[in-house]
């Protein structure tokens, strides 16, 4: 037995002899035994870390009992104290005080989160919703008012562990400065330090005031009162390299050139598009990062609205203007049907209303952007008529932005629009066209393929403005080395110039060099200053291109964290991790759920990727790529049959979860399946996303899929390639491509034939009439027609024999 055991076995015999010896001799004997109790346990664990403080305390409480005798103050106070910190626990934090009308609470200890600083501010906001509720409790059933509540909270380094309070001991500067944003908080408002809100920009909103003085502290100190949470934020994570915040170097006139923009657009009230356009990593999304933080300062009220087009989906008619409002109504990609098309009336219907007119607007808009609408009878008639729909929903999506301006201005953020599918681009370009008179700014960033595509874009346009982002000078990037290295006391100029030469002004490039060094050990990342090990830079491998840098950090992952990137390669830019638990599920070597979990904080905390706040899938974790380029380098790395093979796995896991939903995700479920090498599927898949692009004026899109449907079929599927042709030469029709039409006509005629059917004969002899009246050939028209009406006479098809009379008529009318 070991003396654990035995002192406490003998504390029992003692306290097993009350009664019969004096209660003094017994308490006397047992108080030595706990202290050799004590003696026993270890120390606690004593440790430096990242932890945010939060300080709560009710303000004048003592005016709030007066009159009371102590006993009743404290059953009055602590329950309500209690009933605080319980909000503490609610958001992963951990109260480590109480102090008589209020308590000290710690999130990031013992465990560290990377949401610790959001996750403290969270709990701040729901204290004073939940002092709100006690308020009216008090006033109606004690007749007590004033009961309000302050809330200091700050973010930094702090010692824990201690002799006193065991492991809730908690001391740095951090602490005490949390507490004097407490008592300089005003009633009822949480106040945040400034290192706070570095790490949660974007999340909250927020009002920076006046800097304070706080006693123990030399500079006046900046602080911020917290006004809400965003619920639809699009929160990229702190900036920098190694949890080092860094300023943004060398897009300082960018950024003014921005500042002053929307300041044009709010005092002129005239609309205004910008794009940004820059080459990877040369700081399109931090130029835009930075001008986000800066709007969210501002006093005056501005209503955001955010999009990302992504490569995976860049076929996917006006999936940019899908994200762009999935993410302000909260949408996710499994919700269900009814659940989807209530956010979307939500929505909208702030600004249209819920009556049947703002319900026609919703629905139209709604079947627009991918979302079903096909049983609204405020569809009937239009959905027949795709360019109709598509006009009518731009028309109300500009109504809709002219209505919200007319109250606050409105920012419109768009990434990645080099990936945007050619239907938003032109539905964004209409757009800005319509709000020219209107405060509404759209910012765009994008590579230099968008201009390949669409070499004008923009040109001879007033209300838009392109901004080329150029490589950073040599003197900027070696301002950014420091930047990023400031950390390291003394920069050796060796490593400077070696970063310097062959960065060639990409910021990023800078950043995952840097990494790399990291890693490899070069640059030693030690408190309280980093150390570089200069002798060891002459024998560092550069690659010369960025590619080559991320691919030797891709090389330097363990084995699991480089086949957990792999796999999230394939899913795309953004992905969830239960699909990634659904692909490892299957492989040979698989782990469990929990591992997955974990090697993603692993490469989380590399830097490789971010976790975003909201999810487009339910229950499941959405990830990002720190940067597009590294996860194009990150798939190019997966070998194509194990590409195949987790193309498949994504494709089930979308078709599975998708339900009721499936059809919004045609598209994307084509593309998997068709890289999967499941051509079957895959056509058949393609042939409904062509259709339903066809069906919202998407035609270029429509064309793309059903050009890609033919490409899958086998020579001897001929009544799969009628099919799919006898659509593509209808979007050709529309868009008036005639010799494409006529080219696609004269195969669909031929495979009718060779088909010997009948029905299908008749079928491309009414187009053949159609076409011919096109091109005024009248002549050919009545031929045609004449053909179509004898056929169905034989067959007995009276739809088909009316069709070819009108068409017989109208050329008999034209030609005279």
């Amino acid at each position: 037995m070991n003396e654990r055991n035995q002192l406490e076995q003998a504390i029992a015999a003692q306290e097993s002899l009350r009664g019969t010896l004096d209660d003094a001799i017994i308490d006397a004997a047992i108080a030595t035994l706990r202290e050799k109790l004590v003696a026993l346990e270890p120390p606690p664990l004593q440790q430096r870390k990242l932890a945010t403080i939060l300080f709560a305390d009710i303000v004048e409480s003592t005016q709030l009992t007066q009159g009371l005798d102590p006993e009743e103050q404290m059953a009055l106070i602590d329950p309500l104290v209690k009933r605080l910190a319980a909000r503490v626990d609610e958001h992963s934090g951990h109260v480590c005080r109480y102090q008589g009308d209020g308590f000290k609470a710690v999130f990031g200890l013992p465990v560290a989160h990377e949401n610790d600083p959001a996750q403290a501010i969270r709990a701040g906001l729901a204290i004073q919703a939940e002092a709100d509720k006690i308020a009216k409790e008090l006033q109606i059933e004690r007749g007590l008012g004033g009961f309000q509540v302050r809330v200091g909270i700050s973010t930094g380094l702090v010692f824990s562990g201690g002799e006193t309070e065991g492991e809730d001991t908690v001391k740095g500067e951090p602490v005490n400065l949390a507490k004097r944003l407490e008592s300089a908080a005003q009633p009822g408002t949480v106040l945040i330090s400034h290192d706070s809100y570095k790490h949660v920009r974007g999340l909250f909103g927020v009002k920076p005031l006046d800097s304070i003085e706080a006693k123990g502290f030399p500079e006046p100190m900046v602080v911020y009162r917290v006004k809400s949470h965003k619920p639809r934020s699009f929160y990229r994570g702190m900036r920098g390299v190694e949890g080092v915040e860094t300023r943004m170097v060398g897009r300082e006139l960018e950024l003014l050139q921005l500042q002053k923009i929307l300041e044009d657009v709010i005092e002129e009230r005239a609309g205004q598009m910008v794009t940004v356009v820059g080459a990877a990593g040369l700081g399109k999304s931090r130029l835009l990062y930075e001008f986000e933080n800066w709007v969210d300062l501002r006093r005056e009220q501005i209503w955001f609205y955010k999009g990302r087009a992504r490569q995976e989906s860049q076929n996917l008619p006006y999936g940019l203007l899908r994200s762009l409002f999935a993410l302000r109504f909260g949408i996710q990609d499994n919700d269900s049907a009814q659940a989807v098309r209530d956010k979307l009336e939500n929505g909208f219907g702030e600004i249209f209303g819920k009556i049947e007119e703002g319900q026609k607007k919703t629905h139209i808009i709604g079947q627009l952007i991918g979302y079903s609408y096909q049983d609204s009878p405020h569809l009937e008639g239009v959905l027949d008529h795709p360019q109709q729909l598509s006009g009518q929903a731009i028309m109300y999506l500009a109504g809709y932005f002219k209505s919200i301006s007319m109250r606050v201005p409105v920012l419109v953020l768009l990434e990645d629009l080099h990936w945007a599918d050619e239907a938003s681009l032109d539905a964004l370009n209409s757009l800005a066209f319509e709000l020219t008179d209107h405060p509404v700014l759209f910012l765009a960033s994008a590579r230099h393929g968008l201009l390949e595509r669409r070499p004008h874009w923009g040109e001879g346009q007033d209300f838009h403005q392109t901004i080329l982002l150029k490589p950073l000078s040599k003197r900027e990037s070696r301002e950014l080395v420091g930047e990023v290295l400031q950390k390291v006391q003394d920069v050796p100029e060796m490593l400077s110039k070696l970063v310097v030469r062959n960065a060639e002004g990409n910021p990023f490039y800078v950043e995952e060099l840097i990494k790399m060094l990291v890693e490899d050990g070069v640059i030693l990342r030690e408190e309280p200053h980093w150390q570089v090990e200069v002798s060891r830079l002459e024998d560092v491998h550069v690659p010369p291109t960025l590619t080559g840098v991320l691919q030797a950090r891709l090389d330097g992952l363990s084995e699991e964290e480089r086949k957990a990137l792999q796999g999230a390669s394939v899913i795309g830019r953004v992905f969830w991790d239960k699909i990634l638990e659904h692909i490892n599920a299957v492989t040979a070597d698989r782990i469990t759920d929990r591992q997955v979990a974990e090697v993603l904080d692993k490469l989380r905390s590399r830097e490789l990727i971010f976790q975003r706040e909201t999810s487009a899938f339910a229950e499941a974790r959405e990830h990002i790529f720190k940067h597009a380029l590294l996860r194009e380098v990150t798939y190019e790395s997966v070998l194509k049959r194990v590409r195949q093979a987790y193309h498949a796995l994504v494709a089930d896991w979308l078709i599975e979860h998708a339900g009721e939903r499936a059809v919004e995700f045609t598209g994307l479920i084509a593309d998997h399946l068709e890289l999967a090498g499941n051509q079957k599927q895959a056509e058949q898949y393609l042939f409904q996303a062509g259709k339903q692009a066809a069906e919202k004026f998407a035609n270029e899109e429509a064309v793309l899929y059903l050009s890609r449907a033919l490409n899958l079929t086998g020579e001897t599927d001929s009544k799969i390639q009628y099919k799919i042709l006898k659509e593509r030469v209808q979007v050709y029709d529309v868009i008036g491509n005639r010799e494409a039409q006529e080219a696609d006509l004269t195969v669909l005629e031929s495979l009718a034939e060779l088909l010997a059917d009948k029905t299908k004969i008749a079928e491309t002899a009414l187009l053949r009439a159609r076409f011919a009246e096109l091109i005024d050939d009248y002549q050919s028209s009545m031929h045609a027609a004449k053909k179509a009406v004898g056929i169905a006479r034989e067959i007995g098809d009276l739809e088909q024999e009316a069709a070819g009379l009108l068409a017989w008529g109208r050329a008999l009318l034209w030609q005279h």
